[in-house]
């Protein structure tokens, strides 16, 4: 299969490669600041980080499925900076959600996850032919919720105090968007 590569903008969404592990691996080990937006209540340790790199090798040596669960974010200049990602809600195929982390922190305040996150949402409307797509974030990660209203998504549930970082309580919060309300929005152009 014909590796998959998506351009807008100042970014391009593309197929892993077997380069990308050693930017996974100081992500998870060194350039660790975007672990305080993406679910900071989990612990990462040695062994985990091991796993993870570990399934990502393997993945690798997989034949590409006809529609990706993972892309990784690269700017213009060639930079890998972070990744998408699509998963099932407590593995329910009704309620596919997608994320978005920019983990190269030096990228971070230029517009770039505004230009990766539609791309990634017209592919997956596209090519999945979802009726519907879900994010699910936290309340202190106030990037992720303006970007996913930015993006046409509606809150669906709040989870009150839920979340507990640096001993504050935060809601778990899922938002919902229809591919009828993303279409009635300003998309980019696939290149």
């Amino acid at each position: 299969m014909t590796p998959l590569v998506l351009a807008y903008g100042d970014v391009i969404l593309r197929d892993r490669i077997p380069a990308d592990i050693a930017d996974h691996r100081r992500w998870l080990t060194s350039e660790t600041a975007w672990l305080e937006w993406d679910a900071p209540w989990e612990k990462i340790d040695e062994r985990w980080v091991q796993k993870y790199l570990q399934r990502m090798a393997e993945t690798l040596r997989r034949p590409l499925p006809p529609v990706r669960s993972t892309l990784e974010i690269c700017h213009r200049d060639g930079t890998h900076i972070g990744m998408v990602n699509a998963y099932y809600i407590d593995g329910d195929k009704e309620k596919p959600a997608v994320g978005i982390t920019l983990r190269e922190s030096r990228y971070w305040g230029r517009g770039l996850g505004s230009q990766a996150f539609p791309l990634w949402l017209d592919y997956l409307f596209r090519a999945g032919g979802y009726p519907r797509l879900y994010c699910q974030t936290w309340s202190g990660n106030t990037r992720m919720v303006r970007l996913a209203l930015k993006c046409g998504f509606r809150e669906s549930q709040r989870l009150v105090n839920c979340r507990e970082v640096q001993g504050r309580r935060y809601d778990a919060l899922t938002f919902v968007l229809s591919r009828c309300r993303f279409a009635g929005l300003p998309v980019p152009d696939r290149r």
